[in-house]
């Protein structure tokens, strides 16, 4: 098998010192418990993908897509190895090889096609003409409802917001390794959104598009942190920090900030900040292993519980979503009562 994409990557692997420190906040080992399940573990599959010394197969792609790109390795790996991607070359060279499932197929024909992750062909968004370029992302092109409280949140806060017709960032085709779709939805990208600094409502876009495109993005709570006027909500709530948020951007004070500012008293979970544990949902993990992703939601909505708070909030929709059906599964189970909410939602209560 060429290799193209993970030569590029043959140094970034020989850095590894295969320490094991990558491990500690892995949320798929944690779960799964094989060397072959950590950063390490990937890595070292990746090389003998590149040195031939393993054919690719398909057991060796479901270990590879079993990563939800949380960063928590990066985080902690002393030697700063970029394990997502060299991942993301990985999963390139098996897709390459004829081992995309069919579930990732039909996500990128639906972007191909509609330009969104979902396949909708009627998106409901309100296109305006403000002063201030928002993207929404197709998490939020297929929440409507959210989306118009969003925007109408950053009118209040005087913020003009310009929406308009938008397409994929791409994100989902890069990280699942078809490289060949992304480079022609990246063209589709830039011609039809040729705005050079942005509002981003989705922390996953805004690291994208800040990381691939070099386009000056900033995320929505860093604008209405600067805008929001103080509320006295008197809710008491536990913060989930989304990993492109935390470790991909650095937003760890802003919507801490923002739910004090809002009246909101945040207790922390064991694991937060930079040092959070992932949702489950990212990396596409979601498409390929839905199973996984939702038992490390439920580690996740476990450590919630253990704040003795009952809200947890956070501003992926990603999260909200996988966090939403573990919190409904634990709490049908085990009698709780734990709620999952997204911060705009908070923020909207505070500025009626």
């Amino acid at each position: 098998m060429e290799t193209k994409h993970l030569r590029n990557w043959e140094d970034e692997m020989n850095i590894c010192i295969r320490c094991a420190y990558c491990f500690e906040g892995c949320p798929v080992f944690k779960e799964l418990g094989w060397d072959t399940d950590s950063p390490r573990g990937k890595i070292i599959l990746s090389y003998g993908l590149l040195t031939a010394e393993i054919e690719p197969s398909q057991k060796i792609a479901d270990k590879i897509f079993q990563c939800t790109f949380c960063k928590d390795c990066v985080e902690r790996c002393s030697s700063s190895v970029s394990v997502p991607d060299i991942l993301e070359a990985a999963r390139a060279e098996l897709v390459d090889a004829g081992f995309a499932t069919d579930t990732h197929k039909y996500i990128m024909n639906n972007v191909k096609e509609t330009g969104n992750i979902y396949g909708d062909t009627e998106v409901m968004v309100q296109e305006s003409d403000g002063d201030t370029p928002v993207f929404l992302g197709c998490q939020y092109l297929s929440r409507p409802n959210k989306t118009k409280k969003y925007l109408k949140i950053l009118s209040k806060l005087g913020i003009k917001p310009k929406v308009q017709e938008e397409t994929c960032c791409g994100f989902s085709m890069k990280a699942l390794g078809f490289t060949k779709d992304f480079e022609e939805q990246k063209k589709k990208f830039l011609k039809l959104y040729p705005h050079k600094e942005i509002i981003a409502l989705c922390p996953t876009c805004t690291m994208f598009l800040k990381e691939e495109y070099g386009l000056k993005v900033k995320h929505a709570m860093q604008v209405i942190l600067e805008k929001l006027p103080k509320a006295d909500l008197d809710m008491k709530v536990t913060w989930h920090d989304p990993c492109d948020l935390s470790r991909g951007l650095g937003i760890i004070e802003e919507p801490r900030a923002i739910l004090e500012k809002l009246g909101c008293e945040v207790v922390e979970m064991k694991n937060s900040k930079k040092q959070s544990r992932c949702c489950g949902g990212g990396g596409g993990i979601l498409m390929s292993d839905e199973p996984l992703s939702d038992k490390i939601a439920l580690t996740r909505i476990k450590e919630a519980l253990e704040t003795g708070v009952d809200t947890v909030v956070t501003s992926c929709p990603t999260c909200e979503t996988v966090l939403k059906k573990a919190a409904t599964e634990i709490n049908e189970n085990e009698g709780t009562n734990m709620v999952v909410r997204n911060i705009e939602d908070i923020i909207w209560k505070g500025l009626k």
